[in-house]
């Protein structure tokens, strides 16, 4: 039951990413705060990886566990790195900053829904 929930945070925040992010980098949606187009990038190709980890997760593929595990981490580093931008008074919008802590959470709470201890 955990990984089912799992699977579907995973699919819900993975097309919540991509639907965003790809909105944004075509130019169907402008944000209102300076943008680093790496970082959309990095988060639509995420939102992609998120459905590939639902989907997986759903059908209790092995290799979505180790899924799960990267982009939590993959985030957790991104997160690390967009701090330290901000804090640096860089380009870095605090409502970046507050998306990436959101990512960082969700993904955390999936990988213990899942049991996933890597």
């Amino acid at each position: 039951m955990k990984t089912k929930l799992a699977s579907i945070l995973s699919i819900l925040v993975g097309s919540a990413s991509l639907v965003s992010g790809t909105s944004v980098l075509t130019g169907m949606r402008e944000v209102d705060y300076f943008t680093l187009t790496s970082l959309i990038v990095y988060n639509t190709v995420a939102g992609m990886l998120a459905l590939i980890a639902g989907i997986g997760l759903w059908k209790k593929k092995r290799w979505a566990l180790q899924l799960t595990a990267v982009i939590a981490g993959a985030h957790l580093f991104v997160l690390t790195l967009v701090s330290f931008g901000y804090i640096k008074e860089g380009p870095v919008a605090i409502e970046i900053l507050y998306a990436m802590v959101f990512r960082v959470i969700v993904w955390i709470v999936i990988v213990v829904l899942t049991g996933n201890r890597k």
